[in-house]
């Protein structure tokens, strides 16, 4: 990819997100606000990762342009389903690789670009990606991590606000907000395997399943700039204190450990 093409693709995609802004429509216009800062935020830990691998120019503004466009499809699910969860509306992902070959925005962009976009943004929310070709699964695990960085720092905000100030609490809660933690996500967690959403029965296990998003994250990097934010302790200190967590948070925090080699 050229700069001049990411270039182009910055330009529609700030028109596409303008056309979604509805007069008198806060609610609304609160969540696209959300998803387009996170879009641009997420653009940003691209090129940050981008450069600590060292990835040529064209492979950086390639994974931008993936970051750019992981999210389109939920600008429409939010305006037609007034939820952002997939299993209450339609999976985002699937409705972005729809969005852009709708728009016909990637037609000038050669036929492997094209097809490493639309994968990446078709898997990036994915529990378990399929497998993918060499070169489209190198820009696939690099959104899914981009996008976890940024997640982890909303997590980590929000779960403050629920538990300093539950009225202004910004998300949908879905689950009791209990001391409870269900046994099979600390099971997971201590045998690192990713935890299935239908595990979820408290607050705490959602917190719980998102600090096993360590064993899910690609690059070494990635995970450093995760722990030196301080996300993962961030997090941990909101869990209760019981030996079942103690054990599971210890072990993630281990995990971390031996990645990084930090003495944490």
């Amino acid at each position: 990819m050229q700069q001049e093409q990411l270039e182009n693709l910055k330009q529609w995609f700030a028109g596409f997100v303008a056309g979604f802004y509805a007069d008198g429509d806060e609610f609304l216009n609160q969540n696209i606000k959300l998803k387009e800062c996170h879009t641009h935020r997420v653009c940003n830990e691209m090129r940050l990762l981008t450069a600590a691998l060292r990835l040529d120019d064209e492979d950086c503004w390639l994974a931008e342009a993936v970051a750019l466009l992981h999210d389109v499809g939920r600008f429409p699910q939010i305006q037609k389903y007034r939820t952002y969860k997939d299993q209450d509306s339609e999976n985002h992902c699937l409705l972005g690789v729809k969005v852009l070959e709708e728009a016909g925005v990637l037609e000038n962009l050669d036929a492997d670009e094209r097809a490493v976009i639309l994968k990446s943004v078709e898997f990036h929310g994915e529990k378990e990606p399929p497998k993918l070709d060499v070169q489209t699964e190198l820009f696939a695990k690099l959104i899914r991590d981009a996008d976890k960085i940024d997640i982890f720092e909303l997590l980590v905000e929000n779960y403050r606000i629920l538990a300093e100030e539950p009225e202004n609490f910004p998300w949908e809660v879905e689950f009791p907000d209990t001391d409870e933690c269900n046994p099979d996500v600390i099971d997971a967690i201590l045998n690192r395997q990713l935890i299935h959403y239908s595990k979820i029965k408290t607050i705490n296990d959602a917190k719980l399943l998102q600090l096993g998003w360590v064993y899910d994250i690609y690059f070494d990097f990635s995970l450093q700039q995760i722990h030196d934010r301080g996300y993962l302790q961030a997090m941990i200190d909101l869990l209760p204190k019981t030996e079942q967590v103690k054990q599971a948070t210890g072990a993630i925090l281990k995990y971390t450990q031996n990645r990084i080699g930090e003495r944490l």
